[in-house]
């Protein structure tokens, strides 16, 4: 049994929802947007101001000082979630989504998940339940993948998505939501 699952995802092919009945099922603890939520708290930050510069791959300077007051805010918000994902790793039994979770707990025993989907599938759930316009669709999709994609290469130093990094890699539209959670909760069961 796994006692960590980390779930990077590409922009609507349901890996948050995934993680959340995937948690419910193996009544683990679910990471998600509930770091930005600490952070928030914890930098003294609004919700928008973070979730904002989350998952943000920062312009990486030349010269660093020592101390967190010498880093960008980005890379504050970076060192801050991963405070939370080790602190909230302390314990086993955990789902992590996004922010490079994967990475941070390298050194635990974690099953490092990435939930992929074809583009008419996303921009599907993208239409019906992100309720996003359609003009406007393709194009955010895009973006948050992109971000995403900058932001886990960067900070792993792996290619995301890739099956060298990636223990397990599901495909949503093939297999559907509720065909990837049984997929998982048998494979961290067994």
């Amino acid at each position: 049994m796994y006692d960590y699952v980390t779930i990077e995802r590409r922009y609507g092919s349901g890996g948050q929802e995934i993680a959340s009945e995937l948690a419910k099922r193996l009544n683990y603890r679910l990471y998600d947007r509930g770091v930005v939520v600490e952070t928030c708290k914890r930098m003294g930050l609004t919700y928008d101001a973070v979730s904002g510069m989350d998952e943000q791959t920062p312009i990486k300077s030349f010269f660093r000082a020592p101390g967190k007051e010498h880093l960008t805010l980005e890379q504050q918000i970076y060192q801050t979630e991963s405070d939370i994902i080790r602190e909230a790793a302390q314990k086993p039994g955990a789902i992590f989504v996004g922010r490079c979770a994967s990475n941070i707990l390298k050194d635990k025993k974690c099953l490092k998940v990435f939930i992929t989907a074809s583009d008419d599938f996303r921009m599907e759930r993208a239409l019906n339940v992100e309720k996003l316009e359609a003009s406007k669709a393709e194009d955010i999709m895009k973006k948050f993948d992109a971000r995403r994609e900058k932001f886990f290469t960067t900070n792993s130093g792996a290619k995301w998505g890739s099956s060298d990094y990636f223990d397990l890699i599901l495909n949503s539209g093939t297999i559907g939501i509720a065909g990837c959670v049984a997929a998982l909760e048998n494979l961290i069961k067994a």
